[in-house]
């Protein structure tokens, strides 16, 4: 004799609020891992390669997604003490950093443990190079460093610099005028 048929099917992904809720941690998961694309985000929840455009934007909009986005961006953020403090700390840190403070009073390199904090912070990359014979080699140290312009325009842009530099207006002279400009500054006119 047959089996009689369950009358409960099994709940194929976002048919229900739990297997939806289950979807939208996946989409949030690996929203924040790639760096934020959202359509990648939407194919490893599962959406088709064909909608995950589309449904990647629609769970940004969704308002439980925010909510879970919102949450685990927080969750993360205070487990590695990520605070606006800490990242304006670490700008500053690359902006005054001085190359000299590698170095002891006798110019020479200090070994990585005995720099301070800050000098620390900033490096991104130490190589050691040999070079010569084997048996009288010559190592070279080469440190790398987080790039000032680039800490530089960060921090413009978090205080807003850039948005009132691009509101100055840009007046274009002609050489005549430039010259009559020039002149004048000099009191030659």
């Amino acid at each position: 004799m047959a089996k009689p048929k369950s009358k409960v099917a099994a709940a194929k992904p976002g048919q229900n609020a739990a297997a939806a809720s289950a979807r939208y941690r996946q989409f949030v998961e690996a929203y924040i891992a790639n760096g934020r694309n959202a359509t990648e985000a939407a194919k490893a929840a599962g959406y088709s390669e064909r909608t995950a455009y589309s449904q990647g934007a629609r769970l940004l909009k969704n308002v439980e997604v925010q909510s879970l986005l919102f949450a685990r961006e927080d969750s993360l953020a205070q487990k590695h003490a990520l605070t606006s403090d800490v990242v304006i700390k670490s700008l500053a840190q690359v902006i005054h950093f001085d190359p000299r403070r590698l170095f002891d009073g006798e110019g020479n390199l200090k070994r990585i443990v005995d720099l301070d904090d800050d000098a620390a912070a900033v490096l991104t990359s130490v190589k050691t190079v040999q070079i010569g014979s084997p048996d009288a080699p010559v190592f070279i140290k080469e440190l790398k460093w987080e790039a000032k312009s680039t800490a530089r325009e960060q921090a413009m842009k978090h205080l807003g610099l850039f948005e009132k530099d691009n509101r100055q207006r840009v007046e274009f002279l002609t050489d005549d005028q430039l010259d009559e400009r020039i002149a004048k500054l000099l009191g030659k006119a």
